[in-house]
């Protein structure tokens, strides 16, 4: 749980380059309420984060989100399956949990399809994390979800 927390407060304070669109915080919900100043960048870092307006932004192109200056997403996707990569193969294995619902969340599947990108990586689990790293099991789950996502 902690190193969740962690992961996503760093996405969420440091996705994002200094660009004229917002401040430190990056592109979401946060840089539209809370203006650019470094005495609200952290109120903005915490309400994108809180609410996942930056990831839902750089999905759809919204909230001031582009990807001019981002990391991809699929660049945080990778850093999340980093960081807690042991955490997300025992709960691919198993075929639930809250870092794999996490991880759901990042590939873009709502709370009604998470049992099938569960299920689709608990099938998977030896072709996905075999390699033992995560750059390969996140080009591996992109695969997965490309064909069936």
């Amino acid at each position: 749980m902690k190193k969740t927390l962690l992961a996503l407060a760093l996405f969420a304070s440091g996705s994002a380059a200094f660009a004229a669109e917002y401040g430190a915080a990056g592109c979401g919900l946060g840089s539209l309420v809370f203006k650019e100043n470094n005495e609200t960048q952290i109120l903005a870092a915490t309400t994108n984060g809180t609410f996942w307006s930056q990831t839902f932004g750089l999905t759809s192109g919204t909230s001031g989100c582009n990807n001019k200056g981002l990391v991809k997403l699929a660049m945080v996707r990778e850093s999340f399956i980093e960081a807690n990569f042991k955490d997300i193969s025992r709960e691919a294995a198993a075929g639930k949990g809250e870092y794999l619902n996490n991880l759901a969340v990042l590939y873009g599947f709502g709370a009604e399809k998470t049992p099938a990108f569960a299920t689709l990586l608990q099938k998977n689990h030896g072709y996905v994390f075999a390699s033992n790293d995560a750059g390969t099991a996140a080009a591996r789950i992109d695969q997965l979800v490309g064909r069936n996502g």
